[in-house]
């Protein structure tokens, strides 16, 4: 069985960042949890979003392919109460890229990391992984 490793971007704009918590329990039954970034909070980074967000990246190594883990990943908001079109995002969780065990990118999706706070995030959870292997 391959292990795959990912890099997910979490995010809430609940006042607690408590489900943060939640959705990294979840993930961990779906493998390990390697690593996890600080959490960040404030505004939305889109303009018009008047709400604030809690952020922040793990690593998940998993059996799960890149193919599968989107809608697993679906599975697990909606399990922790996201609904489509709900004025609060209860939990977004994004697939940023995939890296191997040394923290070295494999893929990425730009779509997801067009922000330098989701760039540090990453970055963040990769140099845990490269100081790891020292």
């Amino acid at each position: 069985m391959k292990t795959h490793r990912y890099v997910l971007l979490l995010g809430t704009s609940l006042a607690s960042p408590l489900v943060l918590e939640r959705a990294i329990e979840s993930l961990a039954v779906e493998g390990l949890i390697e690593a996890a970034s600080r959490r960040v909070s404030g505004p939305s980074i889109s303009a018009g979003d008047a709400r604030h967000f809690h952020n922040q990246a793990v690593v998940l190594a998993t059996a799960l392919t890149r193919e599968a883990l989107p809608a697993r990943l679906k599975q697990i908001e909606a399990a922790l109460g996201r609904t489509p079109n709900a004025p609060d995002c209860v939990i977004d969780i994004d697939l940023a890229c995939e890296c191997d065990g040394h923290g070295i990118v494999l893929w990425r999706d730009d779509r997801k990391l067009g922000h330098t706070l989701f760039l540090d995030l990453m970055q963040d959870v990769l140099d845990q992984l490269r100081g790891s292997h020292l």
